[in-house]
């Protein structure tokens, strides 16, 4: 029967994963969303050239030569235009004549990477990986956000308080085509006054096998335009990032803003919903991390303190969240100049490790602390070796799970060994229960006197268990994050790194979802057949309030067929085979290595053995005798 415990915590249980669930459920069907995903990254795929345009081809015009042509006997065109001008150099004084014109497009090409550059503003307007990285749905090649709700531009502050930025002006290209993949290339845009003497210019550096762009930002001579020493130039980034992946819902809990503040570790804003805040001191580096992919700027002086960073969550069925941040450069007035890199790639260790930036390589988040250590120094370092043997990435998820399983087989022999010991002890402990059913007090000096007697140590069984918290937990964290397993396949999944479905529902479930995952059906079941192993011989709970740890635990592995249905399908199988092998190990202890009977023998030996109490046991019996004695004392006082 259930006691009120028991219940409370399963309620509890179940209030965490209908919360859980239902904050991170799919919001719309997954084939509907495949068709509007895939039709949305070919439409724009298409609008960037093909890769044979000619490098340098020629020196874009002049920005000025530009602005709108009026012909010259209209006296109504003529008029308006000259309105329209004189409300410009109002406006923006001796870049006026620059705020009209015609966008265009410049291509940058590396080995890596395509990168648009538009010249109303100068800045990045979208970023297509080149590296063989595609959407999960066909060849789409991945695009690190939607340049339709998208948007990086610098913002300035005029004398006079007036606000305007480089997105309302036309900048003049060193060249319409940046070609990368044989040399490294530079292209410059350029915004200068009339005369030459005051300008802005952004000069980009690409070399040919890298996911990094140089930016250096130059500003000359505008110290009476902009107030730069009191407002200064500020980088602001909005990007609404595509889903590339198979599940939305997961990628989007692996999704937010890493960013690093100078003489700090790395930090984050929350993975699973809302969140903004303002940087307090200089900041070093920032990465809209989505998933697999980050696109990232780093500036080595740092960006002014006070940098505002927020991320919402898209609430449609094609975007994972909206970034936005606004950075302030460390510039100032008359002729200044700032170097910005930016990163546009994936989450893939080495990679971010080889750019050298401080803690750049934590934006694939391993785990805290201990967790964190495990996986780049123990679990991380196996993988790449068996890596190395070009084995299937399933093949070396069951090796390094057998591994792991037989390094930690003597605290599974130890933890097995204590609760063969605590069988053994079980007619005594139900003697002492029903002797002192109604003396708490006696039961547990009984209890500890039985515990010494027979040389048993309640605690033992606890310890193994703690010592393999760190490694499981590891592993949660360590297949999520690995962009290896994107998109390797395995008997019947086709992504490690996303769910696999042996059946789609064509309907969805609440808190699961439309779609059965047959290694998380798989796993639940060796957990509950495990489950059964593990606490054969526990028996009930005698104590009153006390939960019944063997309803506790099949409910728990049910809750997991649910929790785990849209989780990294490389996750569920390590945790399957890690049950098969923890079945097979104690199938192994108890035939092989540990005799019931002999440890029997041996504790009812240990009670005929005089045992010298410890001094620490001895203040415990002592406190327990003081607190006897005064509550008997207080019974008497009580009769009286």
């Amino acid at each position: 029967m259930f006691d009120r415990n028991t219940v409370i915590g399963l309620v509890l249980m179940l209030l965490f994963v209908i919360g859980y669930t239902t904050f991170t459920a799919p919001s719309a069907e997954e084939v509907a969303r495949q068709r509007v995903v895939a039709d949305s990254l070919a439409t724009l795929q298409k609008q960037v050239p093909p890769a044979n345009d000619s490098v340098n081809i020629a020196v874009a015009p002049s920005i000025a030569n530009n602005i709108l042509q009026i012909p010259a006997d209209s006296s109504q065109n003529d008029s308006a235009r000259t309105e329209k001008v004189i409300a410009a150099e109002k406006q923006f004084g001796p870049f006026a004549n620059l705020t009209l014109g015609a966008e265009e497009e410049i291509i940058i090409r590396n080995n890596k990477l395509e990168a648009v550059v538009t010249t109303r503003g100068a800045m990045f307007k979208r970023v297509t990986l080149k590296d063989g990285y595609h959407t999960y749905w066909d060849s789409t090649e991945v695009q690190l956000w939607d340049e339709k709700v998208s948007e990086m531009f610098l913002g300035f502050e005029a004398s006079g308080s007036q606000q305007f930025t480089t997105k309302d002006f036309y900048f003049t290209p060193s060249a319409k085509t940046i070609d990368a993949r044989k040399s490294a290339q530079q292209l410059v845009m350029r915004l200068a006054s009339p005369d030459g003497e005051k300008f802005i210019e952004l000069i980009y550096d690409v070399q040919p096998d890298s996911y990094v762009i140089g930016c250096k930002v130059n500003a000359s001579n505008l110290g009476s335009e902009f107030n730069l020493d009191a407002k200064p130039i500020t980088l602001n980034w909005n990007a609404t990032g595509l889903q590339n992946e198979k599940g939305l819902s997961n990628e989007r809990s692996h999704s937010s803003i890493y960013f690093r503040e100078f003489e700090e570790k790395r930090d984050y804003l929350s993975e699973g919903g809302e969140d903004e805040t303002t940087v307090e001191t200089k900041m070093n580096w920032a990465a809209y991390k989505q998933n697999y992919f980050s696109a990232a700027v780093i500036s080595k002086e740092g960006f002014n303190a006070g940098a505002k960073l927020a991320v919402v969550v898209s609430t449609d069925s094609v975007h994972t969240k909206q970034f936005r941040s606004q950075m302030a450069l460390p510039m100032k007035s008359t002729t200044s100049s700032t170097d910005l890199t930016f990163f546009f790639g994936p989450n893939e260790f080495k990679t971010l490790k080889s750019l050298e930036v401080a803690e750049f390589d934590r934006i694939i988040d391993y785990g805290w602390s201990i967790i964190g250590w495990v996986n780049k120094h123990c679990i991380r370092p196996m993988f790449v070796f068996f890596d190395g043997f070009n084995l299937n990435y399933g093949i070396i998820i069951l090796i390094i799970t057998l591994i792991i399983k037989l390094i930690l087989f003597p605290v599974t022999w130890k933890n097995f060994l204590s609760s063969a010991k605590m069988r053994v002890l079980k007619p005594d402990m139900e003697a002492i229960n029903l002797k002192y059913k109604d003396d708490a007090m006696g039961k547990q000096q009984a209890t500890m006197s039985l515990y010494r007697q027979t040389g048993v140590n309640p605690f033992a069984g606890c310890i193994p268990v703690l010592l393999q918290m760190p490694i499981l937990y590891a592993m949660f964290r360590f297949f999520p994050a690995s962009i290896e397993f994107r998109g390797k396949g395995f008997l019947w999944a086709d992504d490690l790194g996303a769910y696999d479905s042996i059946l789609n529902l064509g309907f969805n479930i609440p808190l699961y979802g439309s779609h059965v995952s047959g290694f998380t059906v798989l796993m639940c079941i060796s957990t509950f057949f495990y489950t059964r192993m593990t606490m054969a011989n526990t028996p009930a709970p005698t104590t009153p309030g006390m939960p019944n740890m063997k309803i506790m635990m099949h409910i728990f592995t049910v809750m997991m067929l649910f929790f785990f249905n849209g989780f990294a399908s490389g996750l569920s199988l390590y945790y399957l085979s890690a049950n098969l092998i923890s079945i097979g190990q104690m199938w192994v202890i108890k035939t092989y290595i540990i005799d019931e009977e002999k440890i029997h023998a041996k504790i009812q030996g240990n009670k005929l053995k005089p045992k010298k109490k410890s001094s620490f046991a001895e203040r415990v019996e002592d406190m327990q005798k003081k607190q006897k004695d005064k509550l008997a004392l207080q019974k008497a006082k009580l009769k009286r």
